[in-house]
C-alpha cells in the first residue's frame, strides 16, 4: 500500500451524493433496477439487470472539464478502491467503476478486470501526494458514456 491522501469531508459532501444520483439515473436508463444505494462504505450502488448483479462505484475527476484531453492516456483510479476488487471477487456479478467529469455529463466506465497489480503505480499531479498509488487504465480500454 502506498501513501494515501487524507479523506476530505468537504469533497465527499460536495460530490458523493450528486455522483451517485447521476449514476443511478444512468443505470436506470440502461435497464438496471436499483437494488441498494444505502451508504455502507462498500460500492455506491448495487443494481440488477437480467440475471446479473452489478456493483457500481462512482468517482468524480475534478480536473476533467470538457472533452477528455488527448494527452491524458490513462484513467487513474485510486489504489484504495482495490479493496472492492477483493470484496466482490467471485460474486455472480460485475463490478464497474464510473469516473465522472466534473460537470457529470460524461463518465468513463472501467471494468474491474482492468484494475490489475501491474497497473498500480505512483501518479504525479498537484493534488497527489508523493508515493500515492493509482491504477493506470488506458482510456482505450474504457467506455465513454454520455450521462447528461
Amino acid at each position: 500500500m502506498g501513501t494515501r491522501k487524507q479523506f476530505s469531508r468537504a469533497l465527499y459532501e460536495a460530490y458523493d451524493a450528486p455522483a451517485k444520483e447521476k449514476l443511478a439515473e444512468y443505470l436506470t436508463s440502461a435497464g438496471h433496477e436499483i437494488a441498494d444505494m444505502k451508504e455502507n462504505y462498500n460500492v455506491d450502488i448495487v443494481s440488477t439487470k437480467k440475471d446479473y448483479t452489478y456493483f457500481n462505484e462512482a468517482e468524480v475527476k475534478l480536473a476533467w472539464k470538457g472533452d477528455w484531453p488527448t494527452d491524458w492516456k490513462d484513467i487513474r483510479i485510486p489504489e484504495r478502491k482495490g479493496r472492492l476488487l477483493a470484496k466482490y471477487e467471485g460474486e455472480n456479478g460485475v463490478l464497474n467503476f464510473y469516473i465522472f467529469r466534473k460537470d457529470m455529463k460524461q463518465a468513463w466506465r472501467v471494468k474491474d478486470t482492468s484494475l490489475t497489480e501491474d497497473r498500480l503505480r505512483e501518479a504525479h499531479g498537484r493534488n497527489i501526494l508523493k508515493g500515492e498509488l493509482f491504477y493506470h487504465i488506458p482510456y482505450t480500454e474504457a467506455e465513454l458514456i454520455n450521462v447528461a
